[in-house]
Order: structure tokens, then sequence, then C-alpha cells
């Protein structure tokens, strides 16, 4: 895997295959990569590379950000009881992974929250006002926006019905 983390298609089924009890082939990893309703993982133009779009659990790759102005508001998929715990330390922290995640439809962020299979909320981020205050964001290649950390003094509201909005 190189800095990136762009691997081998070949070595990533290989490496699968070896050490995992289901089967992957070219077609069943082709077919995850159209149907991944997130656009998580990405081939390279000839599809001999795969790469996860927003990073990995692998903690010296470095996602390929575009660093930029965000948009005035961005929002934050988790779960009642993840904010609990965001209120209590100060901020929305990256836990395990490269940043924290944002997103700038709800209703993407709606699905990240609902994927927990606990009571779901999004955080309306006030990611303009961050920006302004000197925090750096960047976007993914499937549009998933990236900073360290959130304060809590930026979450502008709560929401926790789809129809809330």
């Amino acid at each position: 895997m190189d800095k990136h983390g762009w691997v081998s298609v070949e070595q990533l089924i290989d490496g699968v295959n070896r050490h995992k009890s289901y089967k992957l082939d070219r077609e069943l990893l082709e077919q995850i990569v159209a149907e991944d309703n997130k656009g998580r993982y990405r081939f390279d133009e000839n599809h001999e590379k795969i790469k996860c779009c927003q990073g990995h659990s692998v903690p010296w790759v470095e996602p390929e950000l575009e660093y930029c102005e965000p948009p005035e508001f961005l929002y934050h998929g988790t779960t009642k009881k993840a904010l609990e715990a965001i209120v209590e330390s100060g901020a929305i922290k990256k836990m395990q992974r490269h940043a924290v995640h944002m997103q700038a439809e709800i209703s993407k962020a709606w699905q990240s929250a609902e994927r927990w299979h606990k009571t779901p909320v999004v955080l309306k981020i006030a990611a303009a006002e961050m920006y302004k205050n000197g925090y750096r964001f960047g976007v993914t290649e499937n549009e998933v926006w990236c900073t360290e950390e959130v304060p809590v003094m930026f979450i502008c509201d709560k929401i926790y019905n789809k129809l809330q909005r």
C-alpha cells in the first residue's frame, strides 16, 4: 500500500482470500465498488489499483484531500449516546479515523447516523464560522468533508428526526 492508500487489486484479492473465510474475485470487487452508495472506494484508470477515498484505519496513510473553504453548514451523523460523549469532551473528535467526517447534504449524514442501529442524531455544524476561526477543511473525492475536530461551540443544531430538517 502506498502513502495514499492505493493497493494493487491483485494483492488485495490474494490477501483477502488467504486470510478470510470468504472469497473475493475481481468480479465481486468490481460489484462492491459499483454498488457502494457512498462511493467509498475508487479504482485507478486501469482498474489495477484500488483505494478507500476517505482514508484507512492504517495510521500512516494520508488521505488525498482537496483543502478549501467549506459551505456555510456541514452535517455530522452520530448517535444520541455518542452526542453525550461529544458534549462531555467538548468536541467531536476524530477517534480512530484520520479526521472528523461531515457531509454537505443532510441526507448523507442521516445515512451515517442510522448505520449504528442506535438512536440517530445529525449535528449541524457552522463550518464557515469554523473556517473563519482558522480550522482547516479538506474534501474527499466522494465529497466527505474532513477536519481535525469540531468544538461543541460550532454545533448550531441537533436534529433528532429526519422530518425536523
